[in-house]
């Protein structure tokens, strides 16, 4: 939807929208926002967290199948992540745990 023609209709009635389905802003033909429910941001996190777990499940089945462990550079290296940010989140994450 034209940032334009949700400025006309209202914050309210975009908002009664979104209630229904999600709503993407766009400027000049570009996406440039989204308008969407708590209920479907809650949906997509819970389909998001789903499908993380399933693929590291998937590559930690894959580990023993193989008859070998894999390391986190090579399963970085599988998912197109980066390593360092990888290992800075698990140290942010066990900080929190020692708390």
């Amino acid at each position: 939807m034209p940032i334009s023609i949700a400025a006309r209709k209202g914050l309210s009635a975009v908002v009664a929208e979104a209630a229904e389905q999600r709503i993407v802003l766009t400027r000049a033909g570009h996406a440039v926002a989204v308008v969407d429910s708590a209920e479907g941001l809650d949906e997509t996190a819970r389909v998001v967290r789903s499908a993380a777990r399933e693929v590291l499940d998937s590559y930690a089945n894959l580990a023993v199948t193989e008859g070998g462990a894999v390391s986190l550079a090579d399963l970085c290296a599988r998912l197109g992540l980066d390593e360092a940010v990888i290992r800075d989140r698990a140290v942010q994450l066990r900080a929190r745990t020692r708390s």
